[in-house]
């Protein structure tokens, strides 16, 4: 009988053991599964910015490409002819008259001609052999030498009109004496010069009937019809005729 209930309170006992043994199991499975989280989050956490150190820095350097200058110039073209004609889409209408030196930007070129980008809505077509895409380059401050050298009385505040929208400098320069247009381009006339509009940029100021000149630099481009010097940023243009000339100080 004694051996009997020493035997139950034995079991009774080891089972209560096996109990808390088995709840303290749980309770140290817990913590650890809650510190194994904890220290993934950690990692997590500290993995992130450099995961987005590294987007950006991809992104970064993408946008921040420099602009090939041999692949842009590629896709440019100057006119090498005074009025070089330049055709609609049949090829064979004519709707513009190209200056030399003008800059346009390429498309395409489809059986010896060359289809340019003449202003943001108008395309058109010139010939392969009227176009270069080679320019002797001269610096920006030679060329408005030269320019000041054949339109001596010029003011250099028409340096500051290149460039900038024709209402900024309409509401510096006032209205117009009379205002022409063509497919390209719009001119707006003012005492001894016109200034060339297109896109709604001021593109060039024209000084016509000045005494024959010839500036003290080496021409891109020098023809009985027209002299050009590349700048930069800026070009001039001279067209003789009649012992005059015509001068056009242009922004690129």
């Amino acid at each position: 009988m004694n051996g009997g209930r020493l035997s139950r309170a034995t079991t009774r006992k080891r089972k209560r053991v096996f109990r808390i043994t088995t709840a303290l199991a749980l309770v140290l499975a817990l913590v650890g599964i809650i510190a194994f989280a904890a220290l993934i989050d950690k990692k997590q956490e500290s993995a992130m910015p450099e995961s987005d150190e590294i987007a950006t820095e991809m992104v970064d350097s993408e946008s921040e490409q420099p602009v090939d200058e041999e692949t842009e110039s590629a896709d440019m073209i100057y006119i090498e002819q005074p009025y070089t004609k330049v055709y609609g889409d049949d090829r064979v209408a004519v709707v513009y008259e190209a200056d030399l030196g003008d800059r346009f930007k390429r498309l395409e070129t489809v059986s010896g001609f060359v289809k340019v980008q003449l202003n943001e809505r108008l395309t058109g077509w010139v010939t392969e052999e009227s176009v270069t895409t080679e320019a002797t380059r001269l610096s920006d401050d030679e060329v408005i030498a030269a320019w000041q050298q054949v339109v001596p009385n010029a003011s250099e505040t028409a340096l500051d009109w290149i460039g900038k929208d024709i209402e900024s400098v309409r509401a510096e320069l006032g209205s117009p004496s009379a205002v022409q247009r063509d497919q390209v381009n719009e001119y707006y006339f003012y005492d001894g010069f016109f200034l060339m509009v297109r896109d709604q940029k001021v593109r060039a100021i024209d000084w016509d009937k000045q005494a024959f000149a010839t500036p003290d630099v080496q021409a891109t481009s020098e023809q009985t019809t027209g002299v050009w010097f590349e700048g930069k940023t800026v070009q001039l243009k001279l067209f003789p005729y009649s012992g005059v000339m015509r001068v056009r100080l242009e922004h690129k």
